[in-house]
């Protein structure tokens, strides 16, 4: 009861707590001021998402006012070029000398993005035949531009081009198939690393693009089946084989990670179990391609207690496993035999758990 009047005491809850932990004997004095940063990594997800939306919009107003009233810079690749380049400097330093000003913030967002546009322009205008090096330039143009501009939403948005770069250029030697393997690894590697909380601003965006990017390459596979079921490629499909290999690799050394923090022991029932059941749905990822990609995405939203992550890999999840089961390079029955025995995997899984780990399901029942 005493707890319940504690809520009509008339604080905030972040004054609430602090007054705990002083009960507690955890911390001292005066709860400290939240400082102008703090508000800013506090800033609601889908106002993030809608600043980008505003930007990309921005964006496509600003080159189609630059590409009217200066018809020159449309016809030539050098004055594209030099134009994009401009307008990226000028980004650079709206996000350097204004901050924490949405509109200034935004204005500077949508002047990169025309930027960024105007390079590309000018890029495939010079390269008229779409080979390696115009998508390695590309690459490095990017990647460049993911270090230099401090900025939440333009450092995502340019980790997901660089991977769409990356994807181009591995595409026209054969090895695209290894890219959503690579990208599973590196944000396994990120998510898990302590530079995501010594340096949130800079690593963050980039943890969400590379965990986002993984799926998307995924999904641009099933775009062109065609092209990787081709008997002149068998290099392509073996490098997706290769690839899911990477994933399942990335799934295990997750599972490990959250079994080491939570003081779990490899040798121990839970620890063999969850390895276990782990390794089993790695198996079934070469049978339906993405399943590994998802639950991955699944084991760090949960890590990590990130609803955004959560229900963009449950999202995933569906798909991949909708998308498999209405392909017609296999049987109908083929495929009910192979979600019915991933049934059964997750049930006795549950079970496991269930007889494993009782007082997790007793505290599940009493709401605690």
């Amino acid at each position: 009861m005493n707890s319940l009047l504690n809520f009509n005491d008339g604080l905030t809850p972040r004054e609430r707590l602090w007054e705990q932990l002083l009960q507690q004997n955890i911390v001292q004095g005066n709860l400290p001021p939240m400082s102008v940063d703090q508000n800013s990594v506090q800033q609601a997800w889908y106002i993030r998402v809608m600043l980008g939306f505003a930007g990309w919009l921005g964006a496509l107003f600003l080159m189609a006012f630059v590409g009217i009233g200066f018809s020159f810079v449309m016809d030539s690749a050098v004055a594209s070029f030099s134009i994009g380049v401009a307008l990226c400097t000028g980004a650079y330093v709206l996000f350097r000398a204004v901050k924490n000003q949405d509109f200034v913030a935004q204005f500077a967002l949508a002047v990169s993005l025309a930027g960024q546009g105007f390079i590309v322009f000018g890029l495939f205008d010079k390269f008229r035949s779409h080979d390696t090096s115009l998508y390695a330039f590309l690459l490095l143009i990017e990647l460049f531009l993911m270090v230099c501009m401090p900025n939440f939403i333009h450092r995502f948005l340019t980790c997901l081009a660089s991977v769409c770069a990356a994807y181009l250029l591995l595409q026209q030697v054969g090895f695209v198939g290894l890219l959503h393997g690579v990208l599973a690894l590196a944000a396994t590697l990120l998510w898990w690393s302590p530079q995501l909380l010594r340096q949130p601003a800079f690593w963050r965006p980039i943890a969400y693009g590379l965990a986002l990017a993984s799926l998307f390459v995924v999904g641009a596979r099933f775009a062109s089946p065609f092209y990787w079921h081709a008997s002149e490629f068998l290099w392509v499909k073996h490098s997706w084989q290769i690839g899911a290999s990477l994933v399942n690799l990335a799934l295990l050394m997750a599972v490990t990670l959250v079994l080491r923090r939570e003081q779990v022991s490899l040798s121990s029932g839970i620890g063999v179990s969850a390895l276990l059941g782990a390794g089993m749905l790695c198996g079934f990822s070469y049978v339906a391609p993405g399943l590994s990609s998802a639950i991955l995405l699944i084991c760090i939203a949960f890590s990590f207690s990130n609803r955004i992550l959560l229900g963009v890999g449950l999202l995933a999840l569906l798909s991949f496993l909708s998308h498999y089961y209405y392909q017609l390079q296999v049987s109908l029955l083929y495929k009910s035999i192979v979600l019915l025995s991933l049934a059964v995997l997750l049930l006795a899984v549950r079970y496991l758990l269930y007889r494993l780990l009782p007082q997790v399901d007793q505290l599940t029942e009493e709401g605690v």
